[in-house]
């Protein structure tokens, strides 16, 4: 009954007669698109911290993904060995096909849910800005809902990717904090930081460059419609 359920919701959520619609799902679920938001994370951790605070979250965050990884594609993954749907014999036939992308075998649990949760998670409880902290959720959850159009994860797949993503990004928030405490650099919070002590000017600008990189993920779409 909840196979039947699952298999329902990803077949109703995937794919559409719509190439644009194709174009975007492509362009937003290839990392590579999100390159100036990453480089302006860069500049917001160096910008914010001493150059050894800074190293330390990004000690933190590339052991946090590298965990998620491991977690989602080196153990659960070929343990569960659940076909993706695009692979799945039962309703390989029924998915929508997109650029004829149907990723790997195995696709519980999502491992773009839970990368890109968990770093949701842990950016907002670092930078603690609610605007942010909603433009980062907001970003995962359109990435993930490209997994669903693209057809290589089932609903279940990215609900529990999402839900185990967000608990590592907290657990490794905790580390992170835990660090700090003994070896990390006073913080000083004013009316134009945010309660951890991030410029409020940085936040803005974060703001900016993710929304600017929407505009350009959308302008590359319907290029490649066009094309």
């Amino acid at each position: 009954m909840i196979e039947q359920l699952d298999q329902t919701i990803t077949l109703a959520l995937n794919g559409s007669t719509s190439l644009f619609w194709d174009n975007l799902m492509i362009c937003i679920t290839n990392t590579f698109s999100w390159s100036l938001v990453i480089l302006m994370l860069l500049y917001i951790f160096f910008h914010n911290n001493t150059l050894r605070d800074a190293l330390i979250i990004l000690l933190t965050i590339g052991l946090m993904i590298l965990v998620a990884d491991r977690l989602c594609s080196g153990l659960v993954k070929p343990w569960v060995a659940r076909w993706r749907p695009t692979q799945d014999p039962e309703i390989m036939y029924l998915v929508d096909i997109v650029e004829g992308y149907r990723g790997g075998r195995f696709g519980f649990f999502s491992g773009h849910a839970c990368n890109t949760f968990c770093m949701a998670t842990f950016l907002s409880f670092l930078f603690r800005y609610r605007a942010v902290t909603f433009t980062l959720y907001f970003w995962s959850v359109t990435t993930t809902f490209t997994r669903l159009y693209l057809g290589v994860h089932y609903f279940g797949d990215v609900t529990v990717g999402l839900l185990v993503g967000i608990l590592i990004g907290w657990g490794f928030y905790c580390l992170y904090r835990w660090v700090m405490k003994r070896i990390g650099t006073p913080r000083y919070v004013t009316d134009l930081s945010t309660p951890t002590g991030y410029k409020k000017t940085d936040m803005y600008l974060f703001l900016a460059v993710v929304f600017f990189n929407y505009i350009a993920v959308l302008l590359v779409s319907m290029c490649r419609g066009i094309n």
